[in-house]
């Protein structure tokens, strides 16, 4: 095991990938089920593509981080840029689907509260700390070159 690979950054890059993955298996929109409403029409994330797309990028940080574990020595591809570039692209489609969930017809099915898709504030939070370990990672790295 490489043992200059575990810092503090991969392990929260590690948490909010597993937050992300998770998320993607909750509701993410609902309308209706309420007293004088429609009937209950809900979505669960994965079922859509773009969150399909964000769970396989989550899956990929997974493996990323832990694929310093499995090495006597450091590995090129274990850099901050590598989860810099996964965080982007997960952001990506998480912005492509909210944009896609405001703009879909008849009416918006961002979910608000966020009772109606705890998924989607879910997915949202392990961004936030999905970009809080890559900024760990880089500081880590600017701390070891000085």
């Amino acid at each position: 095991m490489n043992h200059t690979s575990a810092t503090r950054g991969h392990w929260i890059v590690g948490l909010g990938a597993i937050v992300v993955v998770g998320s993607t298996f909750l509701q993410w929109w609902q309308i209706g089920g309420g007293p004088g409403e429609l009937a209950q029409n809900s979505g669960m994330g994965i079922s859509d593509g773009r969150t399909f797309l964000m769970f396989l990028i989550g899956v990929s940080t997974l493996l990323l981080v832990t694929l310093p574990f499995a090495f006597e020595r450091p590995i090129s591809i274990d850099h901050p840029l590598a989860y810099l570039g996964l965080f982007v692209a997960s952001l990506a489609t998480y912005v492509w689907r909210a944009v896609e969930l405001v703009t879909h017809s008849p009416a918006s099915l961002l979910p608000l509260p966020p009772q109606r898709g705890i998924g989607f504030w879910l997915a949202a939070l392990g961004l936030a700390v999905l970009a809080r370990g890559v900024f760990e990672d880089f500081e880590e790295r600017r701390r070891r070159l000085y």
